[in-house]
């Protein structure tokens, strides 16, 4: 297990696994808000369309990034992250800007060369998953909601079904997202995890006078070793947006609405 590599282009930041970094026909990055276009509360490299950041800018931030990736703007497909485990396999090349669905997306699966799949994170996590025996890339939104609903691992399986993957030769990487300190709920949580993964989780989760902390990202670690995922094959990054430095994160916990959103994109060159 690896930390995200810091990288950095000009004004431009982002994060990046080592383990994915070392295919030569992957591309991805997980950006953080700095080095776009976007001014007063959505400075600088703002992804979010439900705020009131002007369409203009917006499609420049994302073309801004999708050049890191080899593609453009117009070969963005971007979820539509409603805590959903709904899948969408991309199987036809995207050549415009393209929103994954009204009722909500939060996986998206491909092994067509020059998509550049696109979701978002503000403490959420944002899992990459890589079978370079197969080229097949999928990026998964996940949330509580999304880890108890156990999209992570029907994406797994998913890739599976549809391109052979194997996931025991399969990468998984989970992006900057909220650490167990931030992490501070009430029982729903707790509850919807032992629903979902019964006693595994217990030792994850620990009170905090009538509240609990949560440490999704062990949680989502298990969850992927259950999978078959090998322990060797999972990047997990200990950047938490809560509390992590103000200059490169947003977090929904820490500043509510008022606020960009952060994109990670993966994308299989040719």
């Amino acid at each position: 297990m690896s930390e995200l590599r810091r990288q950095q282009s000009g004004d431009l930041i982002w994060f990046a696994s080592p383990q994915l970094s070392v295919y030569p026909r992957l591309k991805h990055a997980y950006f953080t808000r700095r080095g776009g276009v976007s001014s007063g509360i959505y400075e600088s490299l703002n992804f979010r369309f439900t705020g009131t950041d002007s369409r203009d800018n917006l499609l420049q931030n994302y073309d801004i990034a999708a050049h890191l990736v080899g593609g453009d703007a117009n070969h963005v497909i971007r979820t539509t992250q409603k805590h959903t485990d709904t899948i969408l396999t991309v199987s036809q090349p995207v050549t415009a800007f393209t929103n994954a669905g009204d009722e909500g997306v939060d996986a998206l699966i491909t092994n067509v060369p020059g998509a550049v799949l696109t979701g978002f994170y503000a403490d959420c996590q944002l899992v990459m998953l890589y079978d370079h025996r197969h080229r097949a890339a999928g990026i998964v939104h996940a949330g509580w909601r999304g880890i108890a609903k156990e999209i992570v691992r029907k994406t797994i399986e998913k890739m599976h079904d549809v391109y052979g993957c194997d996931p025991r030769e399969m990468i998984a990487v989970v992006g900057p997202s909220i650490c167990r300190s931030c992490f501070v709920t009430d029982d729903d949580v707790p509850e919807a995890m032992r629903e979902a993964f019964g006693g595994m989780v217990q030792e994850y989760m620990y009170r905090q006078g009538d509240k609990w902390c949560v440490d999704l990202k062990n949680i989502t670690y298990a969850m992927l070793l259950r999978a078959d995922i090998p322990a060797i094959n999972i990047d997990i990054s200990n950047y938490c947006p809560c509390c992590g430095d103000k200059t490169l994160w947003w977090s929904h916990r820490r500043m509510g609405e008022d606020r960009g959103v952060h994109a990670g994109m993966i994308c299989l060159t040719e």
